[in-house]
């Protein structure tokens, strides 16, 4: 099914304000079309863009707050293109936003994107998740995403060292969600956190998405995160 920009605020009345948030989702996707030529951070087409790409990353910030007494400080994983790190930063202008994004060139666009539509509450952290994890957010975020990353069991890795005990990682997945979170079973134990809900996401959002929500049960052991690159060879 094809969303229009008009359809979002209907699927969405728990976010106050589509006035203000409707337009700035629109220009951040104008903003990512007109930077694919020297930076691309979506394959989605253009037909597809409303539904893949933001009412997906609404979606998620939905599920998260049904779970999540509070969604900040927060912080996004891989954000490349905004996705969801920006819409949640268009959504909850108040809240600290930190969009992790290790390669430089997608770190810059982010940057720029975010100062182009006048998100103050947004800082881009342009390292590894590896190394986020062992700096400032270590065990700070009430909320972290993370999405089209990497497997669950190296995802957890990367980002449940960010979120402080008692917060949330909540991760959009695919059809296989069930059984990445099977395979993830020691990475749960060994982060020190434990899955409490894979989440359909609503038929008119997405024919096929999850969301896998986690819970971080208290502070990240003291060898995780590994060194840089060493759980995408060796995954928990």
């Amino acid at each position: 099914m094809k969303l229009s920009w008009e359809d979002l605020p209907g699927l969405f009345p728990s976010f106050p304000g589509p006035e203000r948030w409707l337009p700035l989702l629109q220009r951040h996707a104008g903003l990512v079309a007109d930077a694919a030529p020297h930076t691309r951070v979506t394959s989605v087409t253009a037909a597809n863009v409303v539904r893949r790409q933001y009412a997906e990353s609404l979606e998620t910030l939905r599920i998260a707050r049904c779970f999540a007494s509070s969604c900040e400080p927060y912080a996004d994983v891989g954000s490349g293109g905004g996705y969801p790190g920006l819409v949640v930063a268009i959504l909850q202008p108040d809240s600290p936003v930190t969009l992790v994004e290790p390669l430089q060139k997608r770190a810059r666009l982010l940057e720029a994107m975010a100062a182009e539509l006048g998100l103050a509450n947004v800082r881009v952290l342009p390292d590894r998740a590896e190394d986020a994890g062992r700096g400032p957010l270590r065990d700070s975020c009430a909320l972290v995403t993370a999405r089209a990353v990497a497997e669950l069991r190296e995802l957890i890795e990367y980002t449940v060292p960010l979120a402080r005990p008692g917060g949330w990682v909540v991760l959009p997945k695919g059809s296989g969600a069930e059984a990445e979170v099977e395979e993830a079973a020691r990475a749960f134990g060994e982060l020190n956190c434990v899955h409490r809900a894979t989440v359909a996401m609503r038929q008119e959002v997405s024919d096929s998405g999850m969301v896998v929500v986690v819970e971080k049960l208290g502070p990240t052991p003291e060898r995780y995160p590994r060194r840089p690159g060493l759980p995408g060879k060796r995954p928990l």
